[in-house]
């Protein structure tokens, strides 16, 4: 369903408890719109036709603050956010373009939320980078080169929960690198329960550039379940260190 949104937003209905939830579920997204408002006034366009595309195009920003945000909550019945918790894997990736008048202060990416505000994105500087929330930082460094399209994906492999018999681990791949993949620290040894998330853009704008604007398309959004295999090797690793 493709949908356009001209300034104000469309915001998430209530969060949704799963049952059994597959990521394979999910059909579309929620649009949550200026999130953050700092320059209200702003030209704002939104196209939205999940999951081939998601385009978000602000400028004309005006008098403001510090920035704005615009985010899109995945969800599986088209009401309610899907809950990313502790133990649904996810295999979530996506061509992803930031393009800006001044590139310093624009970002976009995959964004969760839940005791923080777990990422994975690509700046304007060119940074590709993941932290916050329960994500284990990660820095590709300063590789991608704005206006270009680039491969952005998150592996999620549970492991066995708070008794960290078995680590989580997550991936991050940008384009042909990857992070390989990093164990969680945190106490719950993994994604929070009731975790929400998506997508998201963030421009701050340059008030010294009236001609200033930020772009984002999201598109060919594919969303899996990791394979059994990848769970057995982090069995296999826990287990043979443990018998070591």
């Amino acid at each position: 369903m493709t949908r356009f949104v001209l300034a104000g937003a469309m915001v998430p209905g209530m969060v949704g408890v799963p049952a059994g939830a597959d990521v394979t579920d999910i059909n579309d997204v929620l649009i949550d719109a200026r999130n953050f408002n700092d320059y209200p006034d702003s030209r704002l366009f939104i196209n939205e036709n999940f999951p081939a595309s998601i385009e978000i195009d602000e400028r004309a920003f005006g008098q403001g603050g510090f920035a704005n945000r615009h985010r899109f909550f995945m969800t599986a019945d088209g009401a309610t956010q899907f809950l990313f918790d502790n133990q649904v894997a996810f295999d979530i990736s996506i061509d992803i373009s930031l393009d800006a008048g001044t590139l310093a202060g624009k970002e976009a990416g995959f964004y969760f939320d839940r005791f923080g505000e777990p990422r994975f994105i690509v700046k304007g500087d060119g940074e590709v980078a993941a932290f916050d929330g329960a994500f284990p930082f990660f820095s590709f460094g300063n590789v991608y080169t704005p206006g270009e399209t680039a491969k952005l994906r998150t592996i999620y492999t549970p492991g066995s929960g708070p008794d960290f018999a078995v680590p989580a681990t997550i991936e991050y791949m940008y384009n042909g690198l990857t992070s390989g993949p990093i164990e969680f620290s945190n106490l719950e040894n993994g994604m929070i329960d009731g975790t929400v998330g998506g997508f998201y853009a963030q421009f701050a704008p340059d008030d010294a550039n009236q001609d200033d604007f930020g772009f984002v398309r999201i598109s060919d959004v594919v969303i899996e379940v990791p394979t059994p295999a990848t769970g057995l090797v982090v069995l296999l690793a826990a287990c043979f260190g443990r018998r070591r």
